[in-house]
């Protein structure tokens, strides 16, 4: 499961997603090259080979970070995957960025204590079924 997390440049205070202005448009961060160059400012071994779909890894952490498809880059995406250095690296490259991050689950702007969601239980239908051999009684 992955954790998605959207940064952009906001409204000064803004604190929630939903608290965002009707109709704002982030201004632009630079070109796509500009964008990718001062993430790997923050993130030296940065993996981008597909300049549109940035790999950060590491032995801590796990993301991938997509810059999308416009010459101009107005927000960043970030594919949380796994690992306990990975809120960090995000924070690190937003900093370096001068954008802020929110959590997409939850709209909560990103800080060093957010965890990923937590998946919703199992549905009855869902779980798994124990063999008829395996059952005792």
């Amino acid at each position: 499961m992955s954790w998605a997390v959207y940064a952009m440049t906001t409204p000064g205070g803004v604190r929630r997603l939903e608290d965002m202005p009707d109709g704002y448009a982030p201004p632009s961060l630079g070109t796509a090259d500009e964008v990718i160059e001062r993430i790997r400012t923050a993130v030296p071994d940065a993996d981008a080979s597909n300049p549109r779909w940035l790999r950060l890894n590491g032995p801590d952490h796990s993301v991938e970070v997509t810059v999308g498809k416009g010459v101009q880059v107005h927000d960043v995406t970030f594919y949380i995957h796994d690992g306990s250095a990975a809120v960090g690296v995000v924070l690190d490259v937003c900093r370096q960025l001068g954008i802020t991050a929110y959590d997409t689950e939850s709209g909560e702007l990103l800080t060093p204590a957010s965890k990923p969601p937590v998946p919703p239980p199992l549905e009855e239908d869902e779980l798994p079924k124990r063999k008829w051999w395996r059952r005792k009684g």
